[in-house]
């Protein structure tokens, strides 16, 4: 009995003519979608906790009615930087995919405005086999860094997330603001 290995998964694309660089171009394209749909999930799951977090923090400030005494604000300075660096994080990935696909679009003769159907190198020819595998493969690289960049927005969050939860604690402990 013949069996692939397990790090062979059958989609990997055979050295060869052009039906086996079309087949790497949609495995490469395909693994960037992927990558990117993650992103874009990691990041809305990054931003509703600090959207969550943003709540919880303005209505304590708020239940306090500016009776929050020092201790209170200074415990609430781990919460306000671990917020930033999340926000941070996830809005790096956003620009990272968003310059890479504009550098693309630009190395391939795309006008740059995203509205503007593309066409490459302005006479609507394909694109060379070895400059296609380079610019997915950047396209890839590119999005490997947004989805690690958007994963960290959502750790971030989730420490801002148990910072909050420990300020509250904190400030209803004290006695202040109830």
């Amino acid at each position: 009995m013949v069996t692939r290995s397990p790090f062979e998964r059958g989609t990997a694309p055979r050295p060869g003519g052009p039906a086996n660089e079309a087949v790497r171009a949609d495995h490469l394209l395909g693994a960037a979608e992927g990558l990117l749909r993650t992103c874009g999930q990691d990041a809305a799951v990054a931003a509703a906790v600090l959207v969550l977090v943003l709540v919880g923090v303005l209505t304590q400030l708020a239940h306090g009615g500016g009776r929050l005494g020092v201790l209170p604000l200074v415990l609430l300075a781990p919460v306000a930087v671990t917020f930033t660096i999340s926000a941070g994080l996830a809005v790096r990935s956003r620009l990272t995919v968003v310059a890479a696909l504009g550098e693309i679009r630009g190395r391939t003769g795309a006008p740059l405005d995203p509205g503007v159907p593309w066409t490459p190198f302005a006479l609507g020819t394909a694109l060379d086999g070895r400059v296609l595998d380079e610019e997915l493969r950047r396209l890839l690289a590119a999005a490997h860094r947004c989805c690690e960049l958007a994963w960290q927005a959502v750790v971030w969050g989730v420490a801002t997330a148990v910072l909050c939860v420990c300020w509250t604690l904190a400030v209803v402990a004290t006695g202040v603001g109830g």
